[in-house]
């Protein structure tokens, strides 16, 4: 199945606070900006997000390329203005997502497609949600993520997977630079996943500025990372 037809979900793990947190939306969508948390891993953890012109700049340069009027175009639209909020009760396993639906946890996807170890859900009326683009569990699963990331982990793909599945061997650190549109692969929970680096950034840190990446995952997931968090992939 073609990732790019799938949801692009979870935004990779951040470990300093310029990695912001977002909430899906859906694969071709810009991602609302988590501005607010409290309670997270609770019974009651809430996480609300809106539009940020940074994000959405982005998106119009990878969906709209040369489209001028993109931006404020999507800045002027009515999602632009609206906060999305997710709310969840961690230890039942109850999501209530940016779509004012609540879910309950049915537990992971298998490892025989996307998002395989991720968690599953069932909505209102009993039924499964898929983890297609039209259903969007995957997006259920990445604000879950956000509200209760201990109970979010997703776990290693079991040692008896086939061997045409297991996972690549990834080099060693390095201090290492990354061009755009360079094969690499990125952390990603506990396993090394492979993608493409589609934007370079110069962001704030504590220690003046530094490179970061955008990465667009062969699982359909992307995100922002810092290039100690990233690999070169293996020549062929």
């Amino acid at each position: 199945m073609n990732a790019l037809s799938m949801l692009f979900v979870a935004m990779l793990a951040s470990i300093s606070a310029v990695h912001a947190e977002w909430l899906a939306r859906g694969s071709k969508d810009w991602a609302p900006i988590v501005f607010s948390k409290s309670g997270i891993g609770t019974a009651n953890a809430v996480a609300e997000a809106r539009a940020t012109r940074e994000e959405i700049q982005g998106w119009c340069e990878n969906w709209s390329p040369g489209d001028r009027d993109c931006v404020q175009r999507e800045l002027a639209s009515e999602d632009a203005r609206r906060v999305f909020r997710a709310t969840a009760d961690c230890t039942r396993g109850r999501i209530t997502a940016i779509d004012g639906r609540s879910y309950t946890l049915a537990g992971r996807w298998d490892h025989s497609d996307i998002g395989g170890g991720r968690t599953r859900w069932r909505d209102a009326s009993g039924r499964i949600v898929g983890r297609d683009n039209a259903s969007g569990g995957l997006g259920i699963s990445q604000q879950w993520e956000v509200l209760c990331p201990a109970k979010a982990a997703v776990p290693a793909r079991p040692a008896t997977a086939p061997a045409a599945r297991a996972a690549p061997t990834v080099p060693p650190a390095a201090a290492a630079s990354f061009a755009v549109g360079e094969i690499v692969y990125a952390r990603f929970g506990p396993a090394w996943v492979r993608g493409r680096v589609t934007k370079i950034s110069r962001v704030a840190a504590a220690r003046g500025h530094e490179l970061a990446y955008n990465v667009t995952l062969d699982n359909g997931e992307r995100g922002v990372l810092p290039a100690h968090m990233m690999r070169k992939a293996p020549r062929p």
